[in-house]
């Protein structure tokens, strides 16, 4: 039973960071033999690594707007405190996303300053590994920085879904309090809204399961 449960988790985590990808890339990277093409390599994935930092910043700062404004609508003061506390933590996070993309942004940056980047990337992203025989690579990724790597995102990938969560807690809560009945509009709104919610999230899934996974699983040799 545990372990299922921690398959379904593990699962639903990667959704939200996929630590193979962002992993079998670094290894590739960390231990290129030649050492113009490793410089190359290290260039473009620091250079990716900005402009997804800084495209996760300014999104994060859109949600952040978006959920600020959800606190001046005319009957904030009738949301009950669940609803509350999901868009305030969306909040948080969004906050957070923008900070840490802004952190590993001048950290990236610092790091093309260097005069041996390669070997500066190699040191503050792996890990020397003296093992017998030649199969095995001798670089690895730190456990942690695949994780690490994508901290900003999925900062802002937990604040949508918290803002989310706020917003269809309250429109079920209204539904449910004006008599469960389709006299109602409450409970019509909430209904539509939530079939557009579901259709959101399968396309979601199909997007991430095309780009993501099949990308990690499929072999580089046709």
């Amino acid at each position: 039973m545990l372990t299922s449960v921690g398959f379904v988790l593990s699962r639903v985590f990667s959704l939200l960071v996929p630590r193979d990808w962002s992993r079998r890339i670094l290894i590739d990277i960390l231990n290129e033999s030649n050492a113009e093409l490793r410089t190359r390599l290290v260039n473009t994935f620091i250079d990716s690594e900005i402009t997804k930092m800084n495209t996760t910043g300014v999104t994060a700062a859109l949600i952040a707007g978006v959920i600020s404004s959800s606190f001046s609508w005319y009957n904030i003061e009738d949301t009950t405190w669940p609803t509350r506390a999901a868009w305030f933590s969306g909040l948080v996070l969004s906050i957070a996303s923008v900070a840490s993309s802004a952190i590993h942004t001048a950290a990236f940056l610092r790091m093309k300053c260097d005069r041996d980047i390669p070997q500066r990337f190699r040191h503050a992203l792996g890990k020397y590994k003296d093992y017998e025989g030649e199969e095995h690579d001798i670089w690895k990724p730190h456990v942690l920085i695949p994780y690490v790597l994508g901290g900003p995102t999925l900062h802002l990938k937990l604040a949508v879904l918290a803002f989310l969560i706020g917003l269809f807690y309250e429109l079920w809560r209204a539904a449910n309090d004006a008599m469960l009945t389709w006299h109602g509009e409450h409970l019509k709104i909430a209904f539509v809204v939530t079939l557009v919610g579901g259709f959101v999230v399968i396309n979601y899934i199909f997007s991430i399961w095309t780009l993501v996974h099949r990308s990690i699983h499929t072999p580089s040799k046709p």
